[in-house]
């Protein structure tokens, strides 16, 4: 079996690149939720996948996270995406830390090159649209969310620890995932720790 017949099977290809790996029920639940709207054929010209998952400490959010972002990038040649969290400190020791755990296990790394800040192909002529970026988010410099446009081809957003991300930073994204025959999929994880916003909305 091949990365690319996992397009649409986040669950399938999580099991497979890590050798027969049994995420727990809940990851299961939300892999299983997502190919299946990848699977339905029901996307709107103009509708993201969009996941929200409230969570605590130690259950693996951040396993998951790193789960999708390997899934995604490898699955659709060209694919495009933005990592962020709450706090600087958060995307770079926590968020993208089990990231590069999860590449040092994976079958498919010698495709991709990690480095601090990206992850992308290896192959020269993709480095710069086959790639997802690790980007602390500032209100003060919004462009890296609003241009998250990959017409026809995959675009992944993922906040984590999202309850903290303003809602300027939500709202700029939104209005820039709008690529047509394009599968967008954004995915928001964190501690349920505030009860305004948009993540206590999602």
């Amino acid at each position: 079996q091949q990365a690319f017949e996992f397009r649409h099977d986040p669950l399938g290809f999580v099991k497979f690149a890590w050798n027969d790996i049994k995420p727990h029920d809940w990851q299961s639940e939300v892999l299983t939720q997502i190919g299946d709207k990848l699977q339905s054929g029901e996307l709107t010209t103009h509708e993201a996948i969009q996941q929200a998952v409230a969570s605590g400490h130690g259950i693996g959010k951040s396993c998951l996270v790193s789960w999708l972002i390997l899934w995604s990038i490898c699955t659709c040649v060209d694919t495009k995406g933005v990592v962020t969290a709450n706090t600087e400190n958060q995307l770079k020791t926590k968020t993208w830390a089990e990231v590069a755990k999860w590449y040092s296990l994976w079958r498919y790394k010698h495709w991709f090159k990690l480095t601090a800040t990206a992850l992308f192909s290896e192959k020269e002529e993709h480095e710069k649209t086959w790639r997802i970026d690790m980007i602390p988010w500032s209100e003060r410099n919004t462009e890296a969310f609003a241009g998250m446009h990959n017409a026809g081809k995959r675009v992944l957003l993922v906040f984590d620890e999202a309850s903290a991300i303003p809602d300027q930073i939500w709202e700029v994204s939104e209005g820039a995932l709008t690529d047509a025959d394009t599968e967008i999929i954004w995915v928001a994880f964190g501690n349920p720790t505030r009860n305004t916003g948009r993540f206590r909305e999602c």
